[in-house]
């Protein structure tokens, strides 16, 4: 017996034909197209329905401009000096995000939450989706009908208005049930179910710490509410969740202020009012400081009153001893010099002081004006060694002249600066305004369904594509042949596509009882016998489907896509056994229910159609059904003739003519293994070899039990049927060290049940087309 020494190698991750490679992902995809369009459109049309049910959300935007204006700090500088210039203006962007924080700071929302009871929340208890369906198609301002009878939960129209609503801590942020009762009547109920307080609508309730006045509730008898009391801190978050302020542009200095709601009254109303509650709290804030400042003016003011009598008092005594009433030229220069010094430096010594009632003195405000006060002292001093050479007494006048001036322009400037402060006191304008106020809107910004419905077919067909290449790409079960071949260094025999018409000739095979065929005794000669006939197709004559001796389909449909894949196979068959005289032919499998029963009787047929004799034999001596497919009992078969019960004569039965004969199972044994591992099995095979061209032996699956590798060490030649998503390539390399341990000769395998691809669809579509005028082999009579 020959043996062939098998070679198993590795798949380059690489090589499109034997992996996941995006050309081969890409063909799986075509392939499964129906099932990608499928999930495509289910997300798609759930998408869609999403956009048609969801909840119409409205916005509302305000637009408030603010503008650059001055701290409101002190400044008596007659004009801009180095000092001043070194503070550069705020930038608008910054100021923008400033007024932002404090648009959305709780002093400016808390008073419409409040106003708007934002921190209550009340939603009608409805049925997941058939309760929104429901709500879409009801009559607005109408109360719906119950749909399925189910009253206890809300069909459209159902209102409750709470207006005032005291819980205690503990159930703060807590999901309560509000229950409608008859008559106005309601029962207010904690998360658990346990009843807190019981009213009646338009009056107060109160009870376990709880105060309750509703003041509407339209709702069937027995429906329910879900109510929530929130805390500040979680009510301004949901708050904020619905709020949208941001900038208009870069350095505009515009804000818009958006607010969303189902509601769009709501919308409108709550944007404005936030922007009026800013105003206000803006021209509050303006006040406040004008009123500060105008304090500490008006006491600033009688010390400067007196500082300037006292400067022009020195200065009209010392002009009155001199006799001079105007400086020198040289005391002009210095004169008008130190005038500048002593005015910015009184300037900026009143902004400290007003500074140090805000900040400390480690501040970077104050820090920042003692910096500048510094140089100022020390620019002065400088100035002042200039002139050191300038007569005593016309110093002196300068300086008497230079104290009165300053002292009055300082005095002068803090009265203009009082009443500055009075007018913004009074006055109801700030640096911000309202530029255009909310207005209703017409649609609403959500669902956005020209963004969703695109977004559900693209996530639609992502889905689907992975769904249906995920689980290949991570499966240890074989699919493709190529593969096969690639990864065991075995050349395939061919690929058998998935047959629609065999599966109707199995079906009909299983309604029919085998006890009714069974003879009496070895020998009967009752069994039918199919003769050789080239009469053409079956015609309308022919036996039904469910005729025994046409449940092959070589013999039932000789045109089939499946038949004509079989004959290649045989092709392949006599190819690869040219040199052997006569052939012994094992035909196994891996694992159960991979059709290598249909492989072996079918093949059989088309061996014996090229003239050949053939002995197909049934070695499954644990479920060989192949008896049933020719119509003949099983009985008197190869259990019978391995236990020395008959002779072979008996045994072997012609199916067709002299080309075709086959022996039967023989009745079930108990030790199958037993008898085929006997001298006798060799025997026979020997004997069927000088009288027959082809010996089929159809054995059981090599990974199930022990007797397919005893039948395939005396056999010439094994054939493996393998089926698409059905074994690993665990089971198939083991199978294959099986096999070569008994000394098996592997030929090759036969892919059976290959379901068509979408891609390869054009490859069947030629034999399709090619062989539809071919006349049929056999006559079934």
């Amino acid at each position: 017996m020959i043996a062939r020494q098998l070679e198993m190698g590795t798949i380059d991750a690489s090589d499109e034909t034997g992996g996941s490679s995006p050309k081969e992902m890409m063909r799986f995809v075509i392939d499964n197209i129906w099932t990608v369009i499928l999930i495509t459109a289910a997300v798609t049309i759930a998408a869609s329905l999403y956009c048609v049910f969801a909840t119409r959300v409205y916005s509302a935007d305000a637009i408030l401009q603010v503008d650059r204006s001055n701290s409101g700090g002190l400044s008596i500088a007659a004009q801009p000096t180095a000092q001043t210039q070194q503070q550069p203006a705020t930038p608008m962007a910054q100021l923008s995000q400033t007024e932002i924080q404090i648009i959305r700071s709780r002093s400016v929302l808390t008073p419409i939450i409040e106003q708007y009871r934002l921190f209550v929340s009340v939603t009608p208890r409805t049925v997941p989706v058939l309760g929104q369906i429901a709500e879409r198609f009801a009559t607005p301002g109408q109360l719906a009908a119950p749909w399925l009878g189910l009253s206890d939960y809300g069909w459209g129209g159902e209102r409750a208005d709470i207006a005032v609503l005291d819980v205690p801590a503990s159930l703060e942020s807590k999901d309560l049930q509000l229950i409608a009762l008859q008559h106005g009547g309601y029962r207010l109920a904690d998360p658990n179910g346990r009843v807190l307080v019981e009213g009646t609508v338009g009056k107060e309730a109160t009870g376990n710490g709880v105060r309750i006045r509703i003041t509407q509730l339209v709702a069937h008898s027995g429906m329910r509410f879900g109510v929530v009391r929130y805390n500040d801190i979680d009510a301004m978050q949901r708050f904020l969740r619905d709020l949208r302020v941001s900038e208009q542009g870069a350095d505009t200095g515009l804000i818009k202020v958006s607010y969303e709601s189902a509601d769009p009254a709501r919308a409108t109303a709550v944007a404005n009012d936030i922007a009026q509650n800013y105003m206000a709290s803006h021209i509050a804030y303006r006040q406040d400081e004008a009123t500060r400042m105008l304090a500490f003016v008006n006491g600033e003011l009688p010390r400067l009153r007196t500082e300037m009598k006292e400067a022009e008092d020195k200065l009209t005594k010392h002009q009155a001893t001199t006799a001079s009433l105007q400086p020198a030229s040289e005391s002009q220069v210095y004169l008008q010099g130190i005038m500048d010094f002593d005015r910015q430096i009184a300037t900026l010594s009143i902004q400290r002081t007003q500074m140090l009632e805000r900040f400390t003195t480690e501040s970077a405000q104050v820090r920042t004006i003692d910096q500048q006060l510094g140089q100022l002292n020390m620019a002065k001093r400088n100035f002042e060694a200039r002139f050191a050479s300038m007569p005593a007494a016309a110093r002196q006048s300068a300086d008497l002249t230079r104290d009165a001036k300053v002292a009055e322009q300082i005095y002068v400037a803090m009265v203009g600066k009082a009443n500055e402060l009075s007018v913004t006191r009074a006055g109801t304008i700030g640096n911000a305004h309202i530029l255009d106020a909310a207005v209703r809107p017409a649609a609403p910004i959500k669902p956005q369904s020209a963004f969703i419905i695109p977004i559900g077919g693209v996530l639609g067909l992502m889905c689907g594509v992975l769904f249906v290449t995920v689980p290949r790409r991570f499966s240890s079960k074989i699919e493709d042949p190529v593969a096969v071949e690639r990864r065991f260094r075995l050349s395939g025999l061919g690929v058998i596509p998935f047959s629609e018409e065999q599966v109707r000739l199995s079906r009909c095979l299983q309604q029919v009882d085998a006890t009714q065929r069974e003879p009496d005794a070895c020998g009967d000669a009752s069994a039918p016998r199919i003769p050789d006939g080239r009469a053409g197709v079956p015609d309308e004559a022919a036996p039904p489907v469910c005729d025994l001796r046409a449940t092959l389909l070589a013999m039932r449909c000789p045109q089939d896509v499946s038949v004509e894949a079989l004959r290649c196979v045989r092709t392949a068959v006599v190819s690869e056994m040219a040199d052997v005289p006569s052939k012994v032919l094992v035909i196994t499998s891996p694992t159960p229910s991979t059709g290598k029963s249909f492989v072996a009787s079918n093949l059989a047929v088309l061996l014996a159609e090229t003239g050949s004799r053939v002995l197909l034999i049934d070695a499954d001596l644990r479920r060989g059904n192949l008896a049933a497919r020719f119509g003949q009992p099983r009985a008197c078969g190869l259990a019978d003739l391995l236990a020395g019960h008959i002779e072979a004569r008996q045994a072997i039965r012609p199916i067709i003519d002299d080309r075709l004969s086959f022996i039967s199972t023989g009745p079930y044994t108990a030790n199958p293994s037993v008898l085929l591992s006997t001298p006798r099995m060799n025997e026979l095979l020997n004997e069927f070899r000088a009288s027959f061209d082809f010996v089929i032996v159809d054995s059981p699956p090599v990974l199930a039990v022990s007797d397919a590798s005893m039948a395939a060490g005396s056999a010439d030649a094994t054939i493996l049927v393998l089926r698409a998503n059905v074994q690993t390539e665990r089971e198939i390399e083991e199978t294959l060290s099986r096999l070569e341990r008994a000394g098996a000769r592997v030929i090759g395998p036969v892919f059976n049940a290959v379901a068509i691809r979408r891609s390869d669809k054009r490859l069947y579509q030629y034999t399709s087309a090619y062989i539809a005028d071919e006349p049929a082999r056999w006559q079934i009579n």
